[in-house]
């Protein structure tokens, strides 16, 4: 039995936002809560990317520095929101920019293009909406990385 072309396109929802000039988004399955941003309590010893941590409800939240894991920088003053993800019981608080909100796509609108080498596997592609062109990071890949650095 072939599978029509309509049912290889997937739908799914991204939570968009800035990251310094760029606009990016996460998968919503990984996405818990969004935050104002909030003052960490730095941790001694722990990697530049990660500017603290936070007590969100009785938990303890590490807060990294999205920027500084895609090899960017980002003046901390252009911060408004964290981006709170769960994968595999590891929970992790992304500092960034606006958040532009939940945004309906398919893969039929994702570019995978060799222009996004210089984020690597932490990119699944391009989403191309209109005149907006969104970097779909790839939070799995992106904790994976992180939580293999310690």
């Amino acid at each position: 039995m072939e599978i029509s072309e309509k049912e290889a396109i997937k739908e799914f929802e991204v939570l968009s936002f800035i990251v310094g000039d760029q606009e990016m988004a996460f998968d919503v399955d990984y996405v818990e809560i969004v935050i104002d941003k909030v003052d960490p309590t730095p941790v001694p010893k722990s990697k530049p990317m990660i500017k603290g941590i936070i007590n969100l409800r009785g938990r303890i939240v590490p807060i990294i520095d999205l920027a500084d894991v895609l090899g960017s920088y980002v003046d901390e003053s252009q911060y408004e929101s964290i981006v709170v993800v769960k994968y595999n019981e590891i929970e992790a608080g992304f500092m960034v920019g606006t958040v532009k909100g939940v945004l309906r796509t398919s893969t039929a609108e994702i570019e995978n293009m060799a222009s996004l080498e210089r984020y690597g596997e932490k990119s699944k592609g391009l989403i191309k909406k209109g005149s907006r062109l969104i970097v779909y990071l790839d939070v799995t890949k992106i904790i994976d990385e992180i939580a293999g650095e310690q």
